[in-house]
């Protein structure tokens, strides 16, 4: 249950951060930040997963 919650707390901050870019740069920018964003996270977890 706190994986979860922690997951969803770490989705809602991407969704302000890109909303936030996509309000001031356009939906371009925004889409590459969220990407990225997501491939770093998607790297971290794998990277503690593997550790442990």
């Amino acid at each position: 249950m706190k994986t979860l919650l922690i997951d969803a707390v770490g989705l809602a901050g991407l969704g302000c951060l890109a909303a936030g870019v996509h309000l001031q740069f356009g939906p371009g920018p925004a889409l590459i930040v969220a990407g990225a964003v997501l491939l770093l996270v998607a790297l971290a977890a794998a990277r503690r997963k593997g550790a442990a």
